[in-house]
């Protein structure tokens, strides 16, 4: 009786729910309501170019650049001043262009100058220029600031409501709908063989866009643009487009570009974003090349990878390694070549100086092969949400085989030790670049390992005083450095001596003074200015 009962009443609720769902929506009719919305199909087959101009900021490091890993700490945001957007669809071709500028203190003065990005599609070749020289782009890359290539601009060209419903409108775009409450959301695949998702709101117009590409610190990276402040961009053509871009990430919600419009202009002259012929005759560069692996010894049972900066240290039963600054196809590589300088030996623990993006780029493939992580407390959130963010369209070693990180936290000190072997490891407290960064001290060899606390000022050291202040309170010798970054290593050199980390520590904090000083007399108060030390 109870088991008629309990059909019955699930047939009843399965029949209220095919009553009520909405029914799936065909593409052509999302497409066709979409183009009444934006001004009418035959005005949008007009558009032969658009101009956009405007400002925006990203996030920095998609949000792995903050002071901590924590979820909590404030996010740093890169300026985006004098910013054009080209589409120029009588041609397809595409052109970002906008000068950035950290709204934060950096290492060099490249992140301060206002610097000119003039990024090119022309169909499917992608290509980068810099004054008169114009250099091919490969079809797929990523970095701590940004993803690049074919692919990535392709996506950005296509998320304008213009550009994607004229895109929807080609006999060569594969689309599906379906209905997700009241929006409307179409999967596309373009006739290039990108693929995105766009939702539209009831009344036609657009409301998101949503692609993928691969990232090295998170697998993929999803972006989601929403549109707001529709308006007749022209004041009377009928054409309409937002006002607004909001582009968040999959990784934290990250709020990662604000783009602010200031005008829009319509079949009007435009610079010609023809590949030149020299940019044509270069081969496409690879898009994720791996190096041979090279180190140099620096002393018993230590190596310094001369491919991102890793440090190896070999153990009795095992070895580890500090840092993994490096993308995921080498940082395979570079976790391969350690097993062979001690034969027979697993490579079991990593240690992280920082949470930074650009120091952890390696982490997914060093867990995906059951390396321990060593780092402190306010790290683990941020690594655990990367090591878990999923990546189906682009699986790397993590995604195809997930595992659990193994973590072991950092106090103010933790010793790693064996009776060949004594690594100390140490927290280096009151830096505004990084509050949870570690380094690594070799006793036997008076040895540092390091990121960014030494390094870091090779044009202006905004955070001079950490070094001294390690030594001064775990009262350790330190004669040599292994820096992750190769800053001030001269030709076959491999570790700093302690001349040239006081060279560079003091000769950078004088630097970031003179640059304070400089900007502060043309009326900017600069952030990270006066300059902060104890010791310089």
């Amino acid at each position: 009786m109870l088991s008629r009962i309990l059909s019955g009443l699930a047939a009843f609720f399965f029949s209220v729910a095919a009553f009520s769902a909405a029914p799936a929506p065909s593409p052509a009719t999302v497409t066709a309501a979409a183009a009444e919305a934006l001004g009418g199909a035959e005005r949008l087959r007009t558009v032969r170019n658009m101009t956009l101009a405007g400002y925006g900021q990203y996030a920095y490091m998609f949000g792995g650049g903050r002071i901590t890993g924590e979820p909590e700490a404030p996010e740093k945001y890169i300026a985006a001043n004098e910013l054009s957007r080209v589409y120029d669809l009588e041609h397809d071709r595409f052109q970002i262009m906008e000068r950035r500028n950290m709204l934060f203190p950096f290492l060099g003065p490249f992140g301060h100058s206002w610097g000119l990005n003039n990024l090119v599609l022309d169909g499917t070749i992608a290509y980068d220029v810099q004054g008169d020289k114009a250099t091919r782009v490969a079809a797929m890359s990523d970095n701590p600031l940004q993803v690049d290539g074919v692919h990535v601009r392709r996506m950005l060209m296509t998320t304008n409501p213009i550009v994607l419903v004229r895109a929807m409108m080609d006999p060569a775009t594969k689309m599906t709908a379906r209905a997700e409450g009241n929006d409307s959301v179409v999967d596309l695949t373009l006739k290039t063989g990108d693929k995105m998702t766009a939702a539209f709101a009831k009344d036609g117009l657009p409301k998101w866009v949503r692609w993928s590409t691969r990232h090295t610190n998170t697998g993929q990276m999803n972006f989601t643009t929403h549109f707001t402040g529709w308006s007749d961009v022209t004041g009377g053509s009928g054409l309409k487009l937002p006002l607004a871009y909001s582009t968040r990430l999959s990784f934290r919600n990250v709020d990662y570009l604000k783009l602010y419009v200031d005008a829009y202009k319509i079949n009007t002259a435009i610079p010609d974003l023809a590949a030149p012929a020299a940019v044509r005759a270069q081969a496409e560069p690879p898009s994720y090349p791996v190096p041979t692996i090279t180190s140099k010894p620096i002393g018993k049972g230590l190596w310094r990878v001369d491919q991102g900066g890793t440090t190896i240290i070999e153990f009795k039963d095992h070895m580890a390694i500090y840092e993994l600054n490096v993308n995921v196809s080498v940082a395979k590589a570079i976790i391969a070549y350690a097993r062979t300088l001690a034969p027979g030996k697993p490579v079991t623990q990593y240690i992280v100086s920082h949470n930074h993006f650009d120091h952890t780029a390696g982490l997914r493939q060093a867990v995906a092969e059951g390396l321990t992580v060593i780092q402190r407390k306010g790290s683990e959130s941020q690594f655990r949400d990367m090591v878990a963010h999923k990546a189906p369209d682009y699986p790397d070693d993590l995604a195809k085989a997930p595992k659990e990180m193994k973590f072991l936290a950092v106090d103010d000190h933790l010793r790693l030790s064996d009776d060949t072997q004594t690594v100390d490891i140490y927290w280096a407290q009151n830096n505004a670049h990084m509050a949870d960064a570690i380094v690594a001290y070799v006793p036997s060899e008076k040895l540092m390992l390091e990121g960014d606390l030494v390094t870091a000022a090779f044009d202006w050291a905004h955070w001079p005083d950490g070094f001294r202040d390690i030594l001064a309170k775990f009262k350790i010798d330190v004669q040599r450095i292994s820096p992750v970054h190769p800053v001030g290593l001269t030709e076959g050199q491999a570790t700093l001596s302690l001349a040239q980390i006081e060279d560079l520590l003091k000769g950078g904090t004088e630097r970031a003074r003179q640059h304070c000083a400089a900007e502060l007399a043309k009326g900017n108060r600069h952030p990270g200015c006066p300059i902060q030390s104890k010791y310089y």
